[in-house]
């Protein structure tokens, strides 16, 4: 079961690019032409990963390993299909720059995203949520990516930019702030949300300008920069800021009533 769930997971992921296909080839998003998508889909399979371990495996640490191997067999069978479909001589030793570039970009991503699908799952939900925070972000481009699919959702494409945000504010939430050290957590998490648009899309902005590392760095700084003063993540922040203060009320309320 662990095994399937972590290749459904991945499939939930890509759901948007295995409906349209990229380039009508690979379903895997590619570096060189969207390298957010593939970041968006590395990092949603991450949070859901983390989540299923925690909802229905409760952390076990049996249950977290075979999952991540179904992770691990999802990602890598969708990477496989988009270096075959875009360069179906890779497999012969003959890869393209585009390949390599992939190749390359999918690996880093691969070794993260399995990184923070464990310690978001295994470490203590307090210190797991400076995690989480990283990775809801992806939930907003994820769902806005699906209503531009949908025909009449596109209205309603601002507003799924909050998507994110609440479900951090619903983590924060069943972390409660009764504790100091848990509101410390609390601060770091929303800094954390709120800068991450910005280095998603300068790092996005980075892998597609396929430069060298040094260069590389210096491009995100700068991109970085002015990404940080053109994200209007004001409003989000507040609305993960009272979910989870309304989330924790009414869990307060909760256990008070279970105790009488």
């Amino acid at each position: 079961m662990q095994i399937a769930g972590g290749i459904l997971i991945a499939i939930i992921a890509v759901l948007p690019w295995l409906w349209i296909g990229e380039e009508d080839r690979s379903i895997l998003p590619l570096a060189s032409n969207d390298a957010l998508g593939l970041i968006i889909v590395f990092t949603l399979t991450s949070l859901l990963g983390s989540w299923f371990v925690r909802r229905v495996g409760r952390g076990r640490a049996g249950f977290t390993v075979v999952s991540a191997v179904g992770l691990f067999l999802g990602m890598l069978g969708l990477g496989a299909q988009g270096i075959y479909a875009t360069n179906p001589a890779a497999f012969s030793g003959k890869l393209t720059q585009a390949s390599v570039t992939q190749l390359w970009v999918f690996g880093a991503l691969l070794v993260l995203s399995q990184a923070w699908y464990f310690l978001s799952a295994k470490l203590r939900l307090p210190v797991a949520t400076l995690f989480y925070a990283t990775m809801t972000v992806s939930v907003s481009y994820w769902l806005q990516i699906i209503a531009s699919l949908v025909a009449g959702a596109q209205s309603y494409y601002i507003y799924l930019w909050y998507a994110g945000p609440l479900v951090l504010g619903l983590i924060l939430g069943f972390v409660g702030f009764l504790r100091a050290s848990n509101l410390i957590f609390w601060v770091l998490a929303l800094a954390i949300q709120w800068v991450m648009p910005a280095v998603v899309e300068s790092a996005a902005r980075v892998i597609q300008s396929n430069v060298g590392f040094a260069q590389g760095l210096r491009a995100f700084g700068n991109g970085f920069g002015t990404a940080i003063a053109e994200v209007a993540w004001q409003t989000p922040l507040l609305v993960s800021l009272a979910t989870a203060m309304l989330t924790s009320v009414i869990i307060v309320i909760v256990r008070k009533v279970r105790r009488r």
